[in-house]
């Protein structure tokens, strides 16, 4: 498990297509809630967040992450 620090926060999230599909707005117990804004139709439904409604914020979860650096968190899907 990943213990994510608060310096996440406000990286782009981005699906193994190259598309951005939100942002990381909190940290809570390490693990990193990201904010939707753009939809990758095929990553949001990998990742079961389609199904949620009237969630804005989504936990991420760590099987989920491929690599992060300096600005951007890239996913597996």
């Amino acid at each position: 498990m990943a213990d994510y620090k608060n310096d996440q926060i406000g990286k782009r999230v981005v699906a193994q297509s190259g598309v951005a599909i939100g942002s990381v707005q909190d940290i809570r117990d390490g693990d990193m809630y990201v904010a939707v804004e753009a939809t990758d139709d095929d990553a949001v439904s990998q990742l079961g967040w389609d199904e949620m409604v009237n969630q804005d914020v989504h936990r991420l979860p760590d099987e989920y992450v491929s690599n992060v650096t300096e600005s951007t968190v890239r996913l597996r899907v």
